[in-house]
Parts: structure tokens; sequence; C-alpha cells
């Protein structure tokens, strides 16, 4: 190097007090990162290669992150290669998405980066409200600059998944929609949504699909699969009784009528069926978290019609259809495990069985046995492995709606 003749070095950039505590550094070990001094400190210990410094440096703005700073901090750590914090500054945005919209540095983003933001599947809100609201109040800010840009934004807030109510109350009446026909047409998609519930299968898509931090099992009601007298289907619809609306999830890998749906430890399972050609044994599981459907152990026999319930971290699936005979034979899931176990079979066979579980013990309720359609009801124990015969129903049923009800 050509320095290594001269009597000093100069360094641009680097302020005497940086160079200071980097020196102290190279002799103690230890750095004390402030407020104050990490702008100057993480970029010039970048430029010296004292990684020890840098990841001072790292972990003291992440202790920082706040919605007001996060997004300058995700910047600032993407220039310096801090890629740990990069991260951080990223899931912190997504994660308090609805305060970050309202600081200074949202506002003074670009549309690419803008779009980045709203059109990912991890940011955390309640609903697409502050989604709507926080492109709407980006384009006011310029709006000479910035209301051409407004369309392309659209395209990346889930209007469909609004309530109608927001739809003809805030968004109709809001002027950049209704001076731009581009904006008109992705209000009336999400119209469309609303008024033509049977065509929602055929509108999915990325407007469509919730949010993955909306994805939560708990107190909602999932439909998935099933036969629409022409096709079967992969798609996954969720009702939110919170706001009395229904969203489009992650379609499965099968198409499936006639199969188990069932839920344990926080995650859907959907078992058996019928394609349109062939009866199946696989099973999916579908993680809310993700918003993916993969691929679990297959069942050992094929099923459609056959009744599903959980019971003791174990899903219980009972009689149906394979295609050749109507089945007594009964299969248990382990869900820790991911391994199936044959149990004792029931006494009848039993297609398009009711089941559901109560104070321990499985029932399987009426059904059709391939000659007569059934009012006979089982009671299976797991304790002893044993099915036992109870007090039938009044009448014959077979695809019956089953459930329990606790207060």
């Amino acid at each position: 190097l050509s320095e290594k003749d001269k009597p000093y070095v100069d360094i641009q950039g680097l302020t005497a007090s940086t160079m200071e505590i980097l020196l102290d550094f190279v002799y103690t070990e230890t750095v004390h990162v402030t407020v104050e001094n990490v702008q100057e400190l993480l970029p010039a210990a970048c430029l010296l290669q004292l990684k020890g410094v840098k990841q001072a440096c790292c972990e003291f703005l992440e202790s920082q992150l706040d919605p007001s700073n996060c997004l300058g901090i995700r910047d600032f750590a993407e220039t310096h290669n801090c890629v740990d914090l990069m991260q951080a500054a990223e899931v912190f945005s997504q994660k308090h998405f609805p305060e970050v919209v309202q600081h200074e540095e949202f506002i003074l983003l670009n549309q690419e980066e803008v779009e980045k933001l709203i059109k990912c599947d991890e940011i955390q809100v309640d609903s697409e409200e502050p989604v709507f609201e926080a492109v709407i109040n980006w384009v006011k800010h310029s709006k000479k600059e910035r209301e051409a840009s407004l369309p392309e934004l659209l395209q990346y807030v889930r209007m469909p998944l609004l309530t109608p109510r927001y739809i003809t109350d805030v968004i109709d009446t809001e002027p950049f929609i209704r001076c731009s026909l581009q904006c008109r047409d992705l209000v009336d998609e999400a119209k469309k949504f609303h008024l033509r519930p049977e065509l929602r299968s055929q509108m999915q898509g990325p407007r469509t699909r919730a949010r993955l931090a909306l994805s939560n099992v708990a107190d909602m009601i999932y439909v998935s699969g099933g036969f629409d007298g022409s096709r079967r289907h992969t798609s996954m619809e969720r009702y939110d009784p919170n706001i009395d609306q229904w969203s489009m999830l992650g379609d499965m890998q099968t198409a499936r009528e006639g199969a188990g749906l069932v839920v344990a430890n926080g995650v859907i399972y959907c078992l058996g069926g019928y394609d349109g050609l062939n009866i199946l044994n696989s099973v999916e599981r579908y993680d809310p978290h993700t918003g993916h459907w993969t691929n679990v152990t297959p069942m050992a026999t094929k099923r459609s019609g056959a009744g599903v319930a959980l019971l003791n971290d174990h899903i219980y699936v009972v009689g149906g259809f394979d295609g050749t005979a109507h089945l007594s034979s009964v299969e248990a899931y382990n869900i820790r495990t991911d391994s199936w176990t044959t149990v004792t079979s029931m006494t009848t066979p039993r297609c398009y069985v009711g089941a559901t579980v109560l104070r321990g013990r499985l029932y399987a309720i009426a059904g059709y046995d391939g000659n007569s359609l059934l009012s006979s009801i089982e009671c299976y124990d797991p304790i002893i492995d044993n099915w036992e015969v109870v007090t039938s129903l009044g009448m014959q049923r077979c695809d019956a709606g089953v459930c329990v009800l606790r207060e």
C-alpha cells in the first residue's frame, strides 16, 4: 500500500471522536454506543472491519426500534449490509404497521417502497382499513406528484376483504377514487366479491387472500373443498363473525369432495375425500401462520364420506367409502408423531356418518351402510379400545350435521 511510506494516513469521513472510540475498542474490546454516536460509529466500523463494534451498533439500534424510526433503521442497515438488523427492522415495521404509517418516515417513502410494504402478507392489521388509509394519506401528502401512483398502489390493498359498509361509506366517497377509472374498477371488483358470492372461487388472487396475521384459526368458521355441481374445489373460505365477512385463503393441493375437516393444535387438517376420479387417502395440513397447505402421512385406507373428530391429540377417521365397500374400520392419527394406527372397527359399516366427541368418548352417528340408511349410534372408548351401541336416533339419517354445544 502507498500509505505505508507516509507519516500519517488521512481516513476520509471519520471524525476524531469516532476514531478515538474505535482505538479504545482495539485496546479494551469494549465500546459504548449511544444515540449520538451510532450513525458515525457503524459506518466507521464497517470501513475498518471491526466486527465487534459493528455488532454492538446493530444490537443498540435493534433495541431502539420504534414505529417512528424502524423504516429509517431498516434502510441504514441495508446500506451497511447489516442483515440481521435489517430483518429485525422489517419484522418490526410489519408488526406495528398501523402505528408506522402515522409517522413521517412512511410519508417520505417513494412509491416502490410503499408498494413493497403494503403488498406484504405479514403486515399485522385487524382489517384492510389501515392499509387503504395509509395509501390515501401518502398520496395526499404530495397530491400532484403522487396522484398518478394511486391506481398502482391500490392493487395491493385487499379491498374485497373490507366490509360492504366501509366500501360504500368511505372508499366510494373518496375524491381520489371517484376521479380514477382504474381505481373504480378495483372498487367494483370488491363490490362484486360481496354481491356475487357464487363467483368468489373464480376471483381468487392476492386481493382476496387474507394476510397471514389475520389467519388465526380461533373463533372463525372454515369451509374447504366441496362440489358445486360441476367441479370439485381446492379453495378454502373463512368466516369472521366479528365483521360478518367471508375471505378466501390458500388453496389445497388436491381438490376434494366428501373430505373430513378438523382443527388440531392451531392447524387445520383435511382428510380423504373424492377428487372426481379417485377416492383419496391423502391428508393435507393448513398452517394459518404461513398460509400454506402441506401433505402429511396418508391414511392406510382410502375414504370419502368418513366421520372425523379430534380426541386426546388424535384425529379419528371413522367409516366412509373406499370406492368398493362401505367401511366400518377406524384409523387414528397422532398429531405429534405424524403417524396412523388402526383401532377397533365399528360394529356397522357407515358412510356419510356424523362424528363428534363428548366427555372423552367418540360418537359415530347414523350414516349409510351400503344397503340402508341408519339411525343407530355407536360410542368409542379410547381407553379400552371398544365400541358400544347406544340409543338410536328417532329416524334414519345420513350426511347429517352433528355438533356438541358447550356452555
